[in-house]
């Protein structure tokens, strides 16, 4: 079922967001969504609503937007990707953005990515680089340290500790922020930096920059919290793989997208912000069996590199990308040698992804079946290899490989 508060009309954005449960953080992602300098009467909102049970259901009756707001009830719990899948269908927006539920973004958002599809149709523009966390609403079922850090950043506020009181003698959910806060940006009182943030800019954008040049694995960076493509370069790859579980469908998505010409880049302004909600326990394990299910489907080293992440003492991606550029300048410049050691690389990086889905010890990764004779000869193919020195990230790699 699709409901709508205005006429079909084609429009310049199509804004993507699928929910599940995740009232009133929705409902303050599409009043930062109302708060933008973009005309919106060019853009359409569709809130694929993936068998919530909260007040979701209720936003279209309760409030009004100027963009098009398009809900589309999926009926029951059919997950993230196939939600997505809904809006990919119902869209009529030249570009394509596909955002959380419970990312709310500033005034600007809507213009830059805009402005760069404007330039180029066949980009994908990422903000998952610059998402912030921000504690909007309180909730029972957050961890001790949810609410510690929550507790901290209310304590200077007497509005905000009086919201807090209320909370703990309640023990419900309790909103800590409200319309005039969002449009005013007074919310950023209640946020805090992600991990990530710092990690991303000293190992990503300090070694590629915001055009992420020579960056060849950008696909990891195809994050539908936060992420745009023109419609015209979605269709041309189709629709999202509808994975079991949690997990690396948007992953995938940017693989193709960039294997069929796109180009990836970010921008420091994007800032977004992570509404904070209880955390399932069950993600990481479902997405170690999606990654798996990704690899199997292409079994490329380009796409299976990317386990050197989940090493005990794992690779960063910088360090990624710069081995897979040594293996494939390996592979360029001596097309027909060293086949056995290519080889047997690939078979060690595509056992990571089985062993990490099966919860097995990252160990004995040089293949059972190969004879002393192929041994030797792997070996003799290496030191080969380390004469030249010039694959010394490639020989790094390996030898830590062979020792797990």
């Amino acid at each position: 079922m699709v409901e709508s508060k205005k006429t079909d009309k084609e429009f310049e954005i199509s804004i993507i967001i699928p929910t599940y449960n995740k009232f009133p953080q929705n409902l303050f992602t599409l009043i930062s969504l109302q708060n933008q300098s973009f005309d919106l009467s060019k853009v359409e909102v569709l809130l694929i609503d993936d068998g919530s049970t909260d007040e979701t259901r209720e936003i279209m009756n309760h409030h009004s937007f100027s963009f098009d707001l398009k809900y589309i009830d999926c009926g029951r719990n059919i997950g993230r990707a196939a939600a997505r899948n809904r809006g990919v269908k119902e869209a009529k927006g030249k570009v394509l953005i596909f955002l959380d539920a419970e990312i709310m973004v500033r005034p600007n958002f809507l213009m830059i990515h805009y402005n760069y599809h404007r330039q180029n149709k066949n980009v994908v523009v990422t903000g998952i680089m610059f998402i912030k966390r921000l504690y909007s609403v309180l909730f029972k079922d957050f961890s001790d340290y949810q609410l510690e850090e929550c507790y901290e950043l209310t304590n200077a506020c007497p509005d905000l500790k009086a919201k807090v009181k209320d909370f703990q003698l309640a023990q419900g959910r309790k909103p800590l922020i409200n319309r005039a806060d969002i449009y005013n940006q007074t919310y950023e009182t209640l946020t805090l930096p992600t991990h990530y943030e710092v990690f991303y800019q000293r190992i990503l954008l300090d070694n590629y920059g915001y055009k992420l040049k020579n960056y060849r694995i950008p696909w990891q960076l195809f994050g539908t919290g936060h992420v745009s493509v023109s419609k015209e370069t979605m269709h041309r790859v189709g629709l999202f793989s509808e994975y079991p579980g949690y997990g690396w469908d948007d992953c995938e998505m940017g693989y193709r997208l960039y294997k069929n010409g796109a180009q990836y880049l970010t921008d420091p302004r994007l800032i977004s912000y992570h509404q904070e909600h209880p955390v399932a326990t069950h993600n990481t394990d479902e997405s170690k069996k999606n990654y798996y299910r990704f690899q199997e489907t292409y079994r490329s080293v380009d796409c299976m590199i990317i386990s050197l992440t989940f090493l005990p003492v794992p690779f960063n991606l910088h360090e990624v990308n710069l081995i897979l550029i040594n293996y494939q300048k390996l592979c360029e410049t001596h097309p027909n040698d060293f086949m056995l050691t290519k080889k047997v690389f690939r078979e060690m990086l595509r056992d990571i992804g089985k062993k990490c889905s099966n919860k097995e010890a990252l160990k004995s990764l040089i293949p059972t079946y190969l004879t002393m004779e192929q041994m030797n000869k792997l070996k003799k193919e290496l030191e080969i290899i380390r004469q030249k020195k010039e694959f010394t990230k490639f020989l790094e790699c390996f030898d830590r490989l062979e020792k797990l």
